[in-house]
């Protein structure tokens, strides 16, 4: 996913924790050769390199996700969006297979795999009958399942990237947060694909939620947002949180 991921688990069983983990590892592993658009062997990277074909054969996963990402594109009013252009271009045929009305169409994962891979994480935690963990994707997608062993939640703290002071503290119990905006070394990475500008403005986003993949997509989606497209995405998703912090 190219970035850090830390999980502390707690449970008394050390072999059942060795074995989660190792399970989650492989699935990582596994969802990376599928999602990565920088490794030229992973599913996403050929699909993107046979975009001329009329019919592209893609695993049923893969179907899945594509489905998912246009579910999202609907409900967030076009501003998440996989293709940064226009994913209308992308027909889903069923059956495995997908074709593109415009060939210069290309895919990419950015944010929605981390949102993914948290909730794979989450499943395989619970049918290891893990109650208590704390997982933390680069400190941007960061899940609380439980409590901590000392506390009656998972305590998180957001700080300012520019100033490093606090700017707010969640208590994550079974839910996600996820948190999206521009530093001073990073700025400019996120891109409005209705307008195709980028956004420089000096904010951070943060989106609590439940569901790991509604929080991972609302993040980004609420820094590009103004306040009236906010207002419409939040019928669609009533049950999270989410908040601008202008720095």
């Amino acid at each position: 996913m190219g970035t850090r991921l830390d999980i502390l688990m707690i449970h008394s069983n050390l072999p059942l924790l060795n074995m989660l983990w190792a399970h989650i590892t492989d699935e990582l592993e596994r969802l990376d050769k599928m999602l990565n658009r920088f490794d030229a062997t992973s599913e996403v990277s050929k699909l993107n390199s046979h975009t001329q074909q009329d019919s592209v054969s893609v695993s049923a996963e893969l179907e899945d996700i594509l489905r998912s990402c246009q579910y999202y594109y609907e409900k967030t009013l076009h501003l998440f969006d996989i293709t940064l252009n226009d994913f209308s271009q992308i027909q889903i045929h069923g059956n495995h297979h997908i074709s593109f009305s415009n060939f210069s169409v290309t895919l990419d994962f950015g944010g929605f795999a981390k949102g993914y891979a948290l909730k794979k994480i989450q499943e395989i935690l619970l049918r290891g009958n893990i109650e208590n963990a704390f997982v933390d994707f680069g400190n941007s997608s960061i899940m609380g399942i439980g409590h901590h062993p000392y506390g009656d939640c998972w305590k998180v703290s957001l700080q300012n990237p520019y100033t490093q002071q606090t700017l707010d503290e969640f208590c994550l119990t079974d839910n996600t947060l996820s948190t999206s905006g521009n530093t001073e070394q990073y700025t400019g990475h996120i891109i409005n694909p209705l307008t195709g500008i980028y956004n420089e403005q000096k904010k951070v986003t943060s989106i609590l939620s439940d569901n790991p993949l509604d929080a991972e997509i609302l993040s980004t989606v609420w820094m590009i947002a103004d306040d009236q497209q906010r207002e419409q995405i939040n019928e669609n998703f009533k049950h999270i949180k989410g908040t601008i912090y202008t720095l």
